[in-house]
């Protein structure tokens, strides 16, 4: 499983959200300023899922089972980040113990903020989600469901939406925002209605510069060892994504899942 890199040049959020209302008006952006550290860090290798969504495309003439669950995926990251904690302390629980306690957890909704460290669902047995979904792959993957509610989901309609220029300003601040308050932010990512199609769900939890650009670092449902580098130009494309294995480079456009009741 390959590390997320370092993140040199963090940038401070009043800054880059100074910098995306400015666009390509503002030079440089400040540092992080010292002592503004988040609460509660996102740490790739332990708060995410060990199996992957799998793309039908990558398996041509196989039957895949566990695909278009990408949506599902990235919400269930959300809600054991927000609501759970893992007690590797603790003894192990039966299946049907552990069945009881993600119902628990899901039944959340993602959109609530973070519970106090005493009020979350206790997870015992296991140090994180990483190796509780390893060793419990069956048990989560049924509690997701149907895959029906993340292909045909209707949050999703905003895909044949054209979103202004400065709508995505606004989207990109709104991850700035999330992440430094702890909260990382499920995220669409769409190029329709390009013959090579993305539509997909991610997840948000970092972002960090690149000169005038600001990249962000999402967990990818398809890929669990890799965090996958979603970049912003506020005087250029918006946002676009480099080659990846099942879509090709390109702008694309994004907004936020699950950041209310409603969207």
């Amino acid at each position: 499983m390959s590390r997320p890199r370092p993140a040199p040049g963090r940038l401070g959020g009043a800054a880059v959200i100074l910098g995306l209302s400015l666009a390509a008006c503002a030079p440089a952006f400040t540092s992080h300023p010292p002592g503004s550290a988040r609460a509660v860090e996102f740490d790739f290798e332990r708060d995410t899922l060990a199996f992957p969504n799998l793309v039908r495309a990558e398996h041509p003439g196989r039957p895949v089972v566990f695909a278009n669950y990408c949506i599902l995926m990235a919400r269930t990251v959300t809600q054991f980040f927000r609501f759970a904690r893992f007690a590797p302390d603790r003894p192990p629980l039966p299946a049907e113990g552990y069945a009881r306690l993600v119902r628990e957890v899901l039944a959340i909704g993602p959109w609530e903020p973070p519970r106090r460290h005493e009020e979350r669902v206790v997870i015992p047995g296991y140090p994180d989600l990483r190796a509780f979904s390893r060793a419990q792959e069956s048990l989560l993957k049924a509690a997701l469901g149907s895959n029906v509610m993340s292909m045909f989901h209707w949050r999703t309609w905003r895909v044949a939406v054209r979103l202004s220029a400065e709508h995505q300003r606004g989207v990109a601040a709104e991850l700035v925002r999330e992440i430094d308050a702890g909260r990382p932010a499920p995220l669409m990512i769409t190029n329709f209605p390009d013959p090579d199609l993305l539509n997909h769900a991610v997840l948000a939890y970092d972002y960090r510069s690149r000169s005038r650009v600001v990249e962000f670092l999402a967990y990818d449902p398809n890929d669990p060892g890799t965090p996958l580098a979603i970049h912003f130009d506020p005087a250029g494309p918006g946002f676009w994504v480099g080659a990846l294995p099942y879509s090709p480079p390109g702008k694309i456009r994004a907004f936020r899942l699950y950041a209310t009741p409603w969207l």
